[in-house]
């Protein structure tokens, strides 16, 4: 992986953006390797989440408290709100 001027933020929310294929998911990969890693390109969660936004709680365990990625969230906006809604 080529050195990268971004420094990992843990304690608070972010939006990674950059043209296709530039590293970002390797990039959010290595320096968040034990977060739960949700990738909006598969189409059975695409689908699901399309169809119920709030299904999104149930791929995060109750009271984990770790890093989440949404991997593609420009392709669903209304996941946005379902994380809205918990702040």
């Amino acid at each position: 992986m080529y050195a990268r001027l971004l420094k990992p933020k843990n304690d608070s929310s972010f939006f990674l953006f950059g043209p296709r294929g530039t590293g970002k998911t390797s990039w959010l990969k290595f320096h968040y390797k034990d977060a739960i890693y949700i990738d909006l390109l598969k189409s059975q969660i695409y689908n699901d989440l399309r169809v119920r936004p709030e299904r999104l709680w149930d791929l995060i365990p109750r009271n984990y408290r770790g890093a989440v990625i949404i991997d593609e969230i420009q392709k669903l906006p209304p996941l946005l709100d379902e994380i809205h809604s918990v702040s």
